[in-house]
């Protein structure tokens, strides 16, 4: 399997990523990698992409309060 190629930029992230992941033992998501590390969170997902870490990451929540809502609106068809 071949990797994409990274301009060096991007391969000074993927050092970041990995530095700040690998002692996690990669239980992070990638916006809390962009978080700690104050780049867009886009830029971190292309990188995990291209360095094939996306298996690593823990998976991020689609939309933030989702579960919240979910449960809201089951609460209500309920009649709770």
């Amino acid at each position: 399997m071949s990797r994409a190629v990274l301009s060096v930029r991007a391969q000074a992230l993927a050092y970041r990523i990995w530095g700040y992941a690998s002692p996690l033992g990669w239980d992070v998501t990638a916006g809390q990698i962009a978080e700690a590390l104050g780049v867009d969170p886009r830029r971190v997902g292309r990188v995990v992409a291209a360095r094939g870490w996306g298996t690593r990451l823990r998976a991020s929540p689609s939309v933030r309060g989702s579960e919240a809502m979910v449960s809201y609106v089951d609460d209500f068809l309920e009649g709770a």
